[in-house]
């Protein structure tokens, strides 16, 4: 029996400049909208999301398309939690979310530097990647 294992890697980056801390901030942005947008579909399945939104949501977004799958997933997972522990006269609204990037949107890379030795290259969009110490 096969199992997926699920690690969360977390670190600071190392001063960012102001275009890339623009930038993430810009992706951000719109992933929490993919993400609203998603929970107005007001459905907790995956395929009903992908095939009714997935393509719309590509054209409207201009994210990574790693980042709109997850932004998916992200939005299925908060519906069933609200379903589940939401009281009945509560309304969803979502505050804040933070950005889930899979295997696909981002590399590790050593560099010689002694002070910042592993560099973390981010796919944003379509167009866009960044790179942080």
């Amino acid at each position: 029996m096969q199992k997926d294992v699920q690690l969360c890697v977390v670190g600071k980056v190392f001063k960012p400049n102001r275009l890339k801390v623009l930038a993430l901030n810009r992706t951000l942005e719109k992933y929490f909208e993919l993400v609203k947008w998603y929970l107005s579909f007001n459905s907790s399945s995956k395929t009903f999301l992908h095939k009714n939104g997935y393509e719309i949501a590509k054209k409207l977004f201009n994210l990574n398309t790693a980042l709109i799958q997850t932004a998916r997933d992200k939005a299925v997972e908060i519906l069933k939690s609200f379903e589940k522990n939401g009281r009945e006269d509560s309304i969803l609204s979502l505050k804040r979310i933070s950005i889930r990037f899979d295997e696909r949107c981002y590399s590790f890379s050593k560099t010689t530097n002694v002070l910042t030795p592993y560099w973390l290259t981010v796919s944003l969009d379509k167009r866009e990647k960044i790179s942080l110490p």
